[in-house]
């Protein structure tokens, strides 16, 4: 599952029965721990992320089990922030799947991990400053400039491009790790074997610990035929200490004359975050006939960017809402907040074990991989669907085959071309921040100022 499923028209999380429990009904502890677990189980792209990130970045194994430690710790800071003090739903934070993306663009730049994070945290400092409602609407009440340039990202032809192309760079981040061992046979049946025990869990149980966690059982399945095999080497499991608190900004350096160029695709990926959120809050919102309002959108921002910085000063990524879980609230019809709360603190206590790390990490990169294909294709598939879900007219299907056609097709532009380019357009060549500013430039210029100039006129 992945944090964007769910997200959008195609959602029908909204016309689901009523709820058992309402987001303000408290329950006993052995049942928060039950559903929390469970919530707990489908968010597989906070163990999924950090590795293809670690990876990236060609971090050795222990400092890519810590990335991990950092990233449970950082969602579950965030999920606690939301679920309990300023957004008040059931919802759950974890590392953005478009944050990633960018970072891994700005890896094969040479740039470092501490200097991806500088430019994420100077984005998210950005965030807050534009978050502050100075835009007076008819209503009486103020918007942020961040809501209205969120509005050039939501429509479903500039979303959709968005989500697809995430899914399509990771699918591909999910090969490179089959391919670590060279496609060695024993390494080839670990990850057969994973993959075919991930697609028999989804397609046997409908719902339940069997059906959320089928990721990471199908992983575990495949972590033991690889031990069984003599593939996986743990030693490192049994060296790394039981508990260990999170280290304030681990990775070194900053390259100060590099951070001027990757501004600004770390700032539309982080603009990208809150675009996945506020579908979210909106569709918990219906599940339990609450209202929500502006303000409250933007304590979850603001919530959101908080913890994004948390996150980012201990080691990880920003954060996003993960739409799957609202998945699970209307198939358990459990969306009390305080679950929520009880899954961010399972995420920060499995975040101080880093024995946890060094488990998944153990794990050859093959079997990893066949299970993140199948996470990231579920991905693409819901991008294909927001894209169906839009208004099929020439200016829309125009947008998206010129966004996604170039996007698609700046891969295949030599190196050698590339590299001659200045930093600060090459750092924009990636096709997740080509496709998606041609679709908010074309959408722009086609739809939103027509009808702007079109109201102005019928004035």
């Amino acid at each position: 599952m992945t944090e964007n499923e769910g997200v959008g028209k195609r959602s029908s999380l909204s016309n689901v029965g009523n709820l058992i429990y309402h987001i303000e009904d408290k329950l006993s502890i052995p049942e928060y721990l039950i559903y929390g677990f469970q919530q707990l189980l489908v968010m597989d792209s906070v163990f999924a992320l950090p590795v293809i990130l670690g990876y990236a970045f060609q971090l050795p194994p222990s400092e890519i089990a810590y990335l991990i430690q950092a990233t449970l710790i950082g969602a579950g800071i965030t999920t606690l922030l939301q679920s309990a003090t300023l957004l008040r739903l059931p919802i759950a934070q974890g590392i953005g799947a478009a944050a990633t993306v960018v970072a891994i663009s700005l890896a094969q730049l040479k740039y470092n991990l501490a200097t991806v994070s500088f430019v994420f945290a100077i984005s998210m400092l950005i965030i807050l400053f534009l978050l502050a409602p100075i835009i007076p609407t008819k209503s009486q009440g103020r918007k942020s400039i961040l809501e209205v340039l969120l509005i050039l990202i939501k429509a479903p032809q500039v979303y959709g491009v968005l989500i697809t192309l995430i899914g399509i760079t990771l699918i591909g981040a999910a090969w490179r790790l089959i391919g670590t061992a060279h496609y060695e046979t024993l390494y080839n049946i670990g990850a057969l074997i994973t993959a075919v025990a991930i697609l028999v869990l989804i397609f046997t149980f409908r719902k339940g610990i069997a059906r959320f966690g089928s990721i990471l059982i199908g992983i575990f399945i495949g972590a033991v035929y690889a031990y069984g095999v003599g593939i996986m080497n743990i030693k490192q499991v049994y060296e790394a200490p039981i508990v260990a608190l999170p280290r304030v900004w681990p990775w070194g350096i900053v390259q100060w004359d590099l951070v001027p160029a990757a501004i600004l695709p770390a700032f539309i990926a982080s603009l990208m975050l809150p675009t996945e959120a506020i579908g979210v809050y909106y569709t918990v919102g219906a599940l339990d006939n609450v209202s929500i309002s502006d303000k409250r959108v933007r304590n979850g921002i603001l919530g959101e960017t908080l913890g994004s910085l948390v996150s980012l000063l201990i080691g990880s990524l920003p954060t996003t809402t993960y739409a799957q879980n609202v998945g699970v609230i209307a198939i358990t019809r459990v969306g009390a907040r305080r679950v929520f709360v009880t899954t961010g603190i399972l995420l920060i206590i499995l975040g101080l074990i880093p024995k946890i790390g060094a488990f998944i990490v153990s794990i050859p990169g093959p079997i990893l991989g066949s299970a993140f294909v199948i996470i990231y294709s579920m991905l693409l598939l819901t991008g294909i669907g927001i894209l169906a879900d839009m208004e099929w007219n020439d200016k829309n299907a125009m947008i998206v085959a010129v966004s996604l056609g170039i996007a698609l097709g700046i891969s295949s532009i030599p190196s050698t071309v590339i590299v001659k380019l200045p930093l600060f357009i090459r750092v924009l060549m990636t096709p997740l921040i080509i496709g998606t500013v041609l679709a908010i430039i074309l959408n722009l210029i086609v739809n939103i100022l027509p009808s702007l100039i079109k109201k102005n006129k019928q004035r």
